[in-house]
């Protein structure tokens, strides 16, 4: 990742997939984010003036592959292809993130392709700098067969050569603790941390709106010296109306989660 003192605070463009990419850039960049996690849905979101536009506006660092409507790429391979050739094209972009495809239904294929492919780097050509990861799906809160999920995911992401996002609110509607499991997840695998609240079923709710441990995971990470990305993520409908609003409302954020990461970094230096 990128060479500094900490982590850097990104804004998924899901947060605000209702309005256009540029508008999204700028409240991103007014808000004081360092940059965006670029949620690929559309074949139209591909390397030229357009996407170098919004670049220039906030930088992409991330990406996150198609995870609906695969047909519209020819499939899951080739919407991967499509995510990796974008992050290749934007001189930032360090990362992408991706669902671990399902065995069944209209995911199969990928799947069985996924489970054959040995270095995704390689057949999906992505440049030096731009590494894939694999983001944490809620997991059904007992497994009675089969693996422990958060151990065979880690085992994945090393048998494949690859990172780990971390969804923490993914975990919360899981039933699972994100302290402990941040416990469990090595340095070397976390490159990406999705960050929303949750409370029950209800997940992407804004931090403080639902139950979880969000500021100890923060002063975690700073403990950790984490020096990857933490991406808010949250449901558009928990944010103002107006851009006015919106931006106020993230910038207050941005400021907390800045708090949560430098309390802990002070407290070690004492």
């Amino acid at each position: 990742m990128d060479q500094r003192a900490g982590p850097r605070l990104l804004l998924s463009t899901g947060s605000l997939f209702h309005l256009a990419l540029p508008d999204i850039a700028e409240i991103a960049a007014l808000s004081g984010f360092q940059g965006l996690e670029l949620i690929v849905n559309d074949p139209l979101m591909a390397p030229g003036p357009g996407m170098a536009a919004v670049d220039a506006i906030c930088p992409i660092r991330s990406l996150h592959a198609p995870f609906r409507h695969l047909n519209r790429w020819g499939g899951l391979p080739d919407s991967w292809q499509a995510t990796v050739d974008l992050a290749n094209s934007l001189p930032l972009a360090r990362n992408v993130t991706l669902h671990p495809p399902e065995g069944s239904g209209t995911f199969a294929a990928g799947a069985r392709w996924f489970s054959r492919a040995t270095d995704l780097h390689l057949l999906l050509n992505a440049l030096g700098r731009v590494r894939l990861s694999l983001e944490n799906l809620p997991w059904p809160p007992v497994q009675p067969f089969g693996r422990e999920p958060l151990g065979a995911l880690l085992d994945l992401c090393r048998s494949k050569s690859l990172g780990l996002t971390l969804d923490v609110c993914h975990l919360g509607v899981s039933g699972r603790d994100p302290l402990d499991v941040l416990e469990r997840v090595p340095d070397e695998l976390l490159r990406n941390m999705h960050f929303s609240d949750a409370r029950g079923f209800q997940e992407h709710l804004l931090p403080g709106q639902g139950d979880l441990p969000l500021a100890g995971v923060l002063e975690r990470l700073a403990e950790r010296g984490y020096s990857g990305y933490i991406t808010l993520e949250v449901q558009p409908g928990a944010l103002p109306s107006t851009q006015t609003e919106i931006v106020i409302r993230l910038a207050e954020l941005r400021e907390w989660m800045e708090q949560c990461l430098a309390r802990r970094t002070q407290e070690a230096t004492l």
